[in-house]
Parts: structure tokens; C-alpha cells; sequence
């Protein structure tokens, strides 16, 4: 429902993996069918959730899925900030780094366009100027609901609590 639709021209061997998305053709977002996915998130319980969706071991196996910044695909540029959600990594969910926000948005007649200024982009100068440290990383999960232990207090600032 929140994805774009596929790329029918999209050939899995010959292009990139973004291809298989056609990012052009709209997604309707109506509000009367959010809402039930919303209700059903906030009713879910923990152990309903699949804390570790890439496996136990995936920061072993995968360390460059830790970078942080933005990604871009042709004229797309989009936010990737995988300290959000670090248990699915393997790792101890710590606070997060304040999201990544555009330096400027605006919307013309048929098109939204975001500018998120040359720091973000520079990351080829240094690649590992846009990785989490190692202090974020410092800590693999034992159970998939550890978390840090401030990582609750900024969570309860942060969300809207169910009574």
C-alpha cells in the first residue's frame, strides 16, 4: 500500500536494484485506510513484532548497511538513518542522531523537490565520515527488546502513549 508500484521495464540482471520501482507513478495515501494500519500498530504486542527481521548476526555480516546520510538514485535523493532502528541490526537500540532534515522543500505545480545541501552529499570524500561510530555500536542484543538505558526516556519524549 505505501510502496510506489513496480517498473514493468525493470530486468533484475541488467539493472540496479532501485529500478525495480517506478517512483514516478503515484501511491494514493488516504487517510481512510491509514488509519486502520495505524490502529493496528499501536494494538500490536511485543512479541508480535519480528525484532530482528535480517537474522541475529546481520552487523557481522553487512557493516556497510551502517552508513548515514542520504542516498541518491538518479535525480531521488532519500534519507537513510539506520540508527532508527538498530535492533534490527543486531544492536542495543541507542537514542537516535536527529534526522536528517532538507535544507530546503518546496513544491511546484506537478513535483516536490528537496535540496539537502552539499555536506550531506559529500560523503565520497570520506566514506566513513557518514558511518554510526563505534560507541553507538558497541553493544550487540542479547534479547530483541534490549535497549540503551536512556534510549526508553527518549522514546517516551518522542511517541504518543497509548492509555
Amino acid at each position: 500500500m505505501f510502496r510506489p508500484s513496480l517498473n514493468s521495464n525493470f530486468i533484475p540482471d541488467s539493472h540496479p536494484r532501485a529500478m525495480r520501482w517506478d517512483i514516478h507513478t503515484s501511491t494514493p495515501k488516504l487517510t481512510s485506510s491509514l488509519k486502520p494500519h495505524r490502529r493496528r500498530l499501536d494494538d500490536m504486542k511485543a512479541e508480535e513484532v519480528i525484532w530482528l527481521p535480517y537474522g541475529s548476526n546481520i552487523a557481522h555480516n553487512f557493516p556497510l548497511s551502517l552508513y548515514h546520510g542520504c542516498i541518491r538514485y538518479s535525480s531521488t535523493i532519500e534519507p537513510y538513518m539506520p540508527d532508527r532502528v538498530l535492533q534490527q541490526f543486531g544492536y542495543v537500540q541507542t537514542p537516535p542522531i536527529p534526522p536528517i532534515k532538507p535544507n530546503k522543500e518546496y513544491k511546484p505545480a506537478h513535483s516536490y523537490l528537496v535540496d539537502y545541501g552539499e555536506g550531506m552529499m559529500s560523503f565520497l570524500d570520506d566514506p566513513f565520515s557518514h558511518c554510526l561510530s563505534e560507541t553507538r555500536l558497541r553493544k550487540m542484543v542479547k534479547d530483541p527488546w534490549d535497549t540503551s538505558s536512556d534510549y526508553m526516556s527518549w522514546f517516551a519524549q518522542h511517541t504518543h502513549i497509548m492509555v
